[in-house]
């Protein structure tokens, strides 16, 4: 298992996320403060609230994070392309975009290499994540789409976007390893307690995103102080 020697470490490998369609502005006020306090890698917002939250960020080391094509991935590599454009100019650090999983599932492979590379052309050196809802893949699917992306110029390979109810698998991240296994993968979807977040690192995962951020982190300080009061 990962060694994680404090808080701080734990929560550098978390993109805390609110992309609930209800979050009013006393919602990303909140998400933002405990950024700060825990120092997660970065803050996951909707494209609306991108302005506001870079704003929020002015003096802050936390990275922000926006998605395009969310959350069912089926609009045209154009639009996807329209929404990194917005999104960069409007200060984003990181994207994280969804495939077009309906293009997938019919074997249209150029339509998902096309979106990857003209989304990564308008990104440059800033990070795109491609989202592939991996829990609604087969096995050869997980394999093909992580072979376009590691050839298409994606940085890393995200497992889902949280709304197919259902968590990364380990099966499912030792398939992405194993055929790509130069690229970044980061683990996304019903990640709630500091058990699943580790179990996951400890697999390789590169990053966690999760809108339960600060229950994690909060949860792991209650084990760290348990422990050390009985050493």
């Amino acid at each position: 298992m990962i060694k994680i020697n404090n808080a701080e470490e734990l929560a550098n490998k978390i993109d805390y996320t609110n992309l609930n369609n209800l979050s009013k502005k006393e919602d990303i006020d909140y998400l933002v403060k405990k950024a700060n306090e825990y120092k997660f890698y970065s803050v996951v917002v909707s494209p609306y609230y991108v302005k506001y939250t870079k704003e929020l960020l002015k003096d802050s080391a936390v990275k922000l994070t926006t998605v395009a094509g969310f959350p069912l991935g089926f609009s045209t590599p154009k639009t996807k392309k329209k929404e990194a454009k917005i999104a960069i100019k409007n200060g984003i650090d990181e994207l994280d975009m969804v495939a077009n999983i309906q293009a997938l599932k019919t074997k249209d492979y150029d339509t998902v290499t096309q979106e990857i590379e003209k989304v990564k052309k308008v990104c440059n050196e800033k990070i795109l994540k491609v989202i592939i809802e991996a829990e609604l893949l087969n096995d050869e699917e997980i394999v093909k789409i992580s072979e376009i992306i590691a050839n298409s110029g994606g940085d890393y390979i995200k497992t889902s976007t949280g709304m197919s109810g259902q968590s990364p698998t380990i099966h499912n991240i030792r398939i992405i390893q194993k055929t790509a296994p130069q690229m970044k993968i980061k683990a996304s979807g019903g990640i709630k307690d500091y058990k699943t977040a580790i179990r996951l690192l400890s697999l390789g995962v590169d990053r966690i995103g999760t809108s339960s951020g600060d229950l994690i982190i909060e949860e792991y300080k209650r084990i760290s102080e348990k422990h050390w009061n009985y050493v």
